[in-house]
């Protein structure tokens, strides 16, 4: 199959075109012949080694995770079967990411896809769906509170930000640049601002007078340290770790650094909340399985929502 793929750690140059073999199933491994691939910030860091591990064998396969369609299963799947459309993550996957023709996953690494977004979406929707959804979850906020999401139009955040006004929450936006602050807009954000406009403490003091319940971090931007004393005592910051730099919570504020993981349940949780809609995974770009290299380099500047590969 193809794949683009690196045969040891180092630059952006390491990345190729080549042909590997369609890696061997376990028992519990569904085989996905992948339509679409998410294009991670992070995918720069992996391919320079900064995820290395004692496991890490080549040519390595890169790709985060991604969509298509179940093609062969193993003998003790039990939650998929062949000709389902499915969207799954790779972070972590020994045997191949989903920049290439067929990637396996364990069964536990993948879902259905939602019947509100569509295939060509989903592809970008594991990785950044479920980080979202867990930065969420480390807040433990009610219905009607303020929350305040820093990285608002990004891959992550812009998921984050539907995922929080689904459950009903008071959003305020913290985009970049102008088309940033646009997008949050339509995806329904309560208040808005850019990131580094001069009117950004004013408006977000307006918005929320008596302080936010809650901060998700997705950009580390200044360290934002003014803007977070506006959370309330008593209230929580969540930021995945690997933004940077880390966030300072202010006197009586939790912060909760976090490590987006996968599992059956955590994608159960996702599609319920997508299912409760609206919802969309805004793809801003895409491109050729042969212009990976591209991608990855291109995504580490502004851009909004995520970026995608079709193969």
């Amino acid at each position: 199959m193809r794949a683009a793929a690196i045969d040891h750690f180092g630059s952006l140059d390491e990345i190729h075109i080549e042909q590997v073999p369609v890696p061997k199933l376990g028992k519990r491994d569904i085989l996905v012949e992948v339509a679409t691939a998410g294009v991670g910030e992070w995918e720069a860091d992996r391919i320079e080694g900064a995820y290395q591990d004692a496991k890490a064998k080549f040519p390595r396969v890169l790709g985060s995770d991604g969509a298509g369609t179940v093609v062969a299963t193993g003998d003790a799947v039990e939650r998929f079967t062949t000709g389902d459309r499915v969207y799954g993550w790779a972070l972590g996957n020994p045997k191949a990411g989903f920049f290439a023709e067929y990637t396996p996953l364990h069964e536990s690494d993948a879902a259905i896809i939602p019947d509100n977004i569509t295939f060509d979406q989903a592809g970008a929707l594991a990785v950044a769906g479920i980080t979202a959804l867990q930065g969420l979850e480390q807040l433990e906020l009610a219905e009607g509170q303020s929350l305040i999401i820093f990285g608002a139009s990004g891959g992550v955040g812009h998921v984050a930000l539907q995922l929080a006004k689904i459950a009903g929450l008071r959003v305020f936006a913290v985009a970049s640049k102008s088309d940033g602050v646009r997008l949050v807009n339509k995806l329904g954000a309560d208040g808005a601002a850019e990131g580094h406009s001069a009117t950004l403490m004013s408006k977000a003091r307006a918005f929320a007078p008596n302080g936010y319940a809650g901060a998700l971090v997705f950009a580390g931007g200044r360290g934002w340290k003014r803007e977070l004393e506006m959370v309330k005592r008593g209230g929580r910051i969540a930021c995945p770790n690997g933004v940077s730099p880390t966030p300072v919570a202010p006197r009586g504020v939790t912060l909760r650094m976090y490590d987006a993981e996968e599992s059956p349940g955590e994608f159960d949780r996702l599609n319920e909340m997508i299912a409760r809609g609206p919802f969309q995974v805004v793809v801003s770009r895409k491109y050729s399985l042969d212009e990976a290299a591209q991608a990855i380099e291109d995504v580490q500047q502004h851009h909004l929502g995520k970026f995608e590969i079709t193969v």
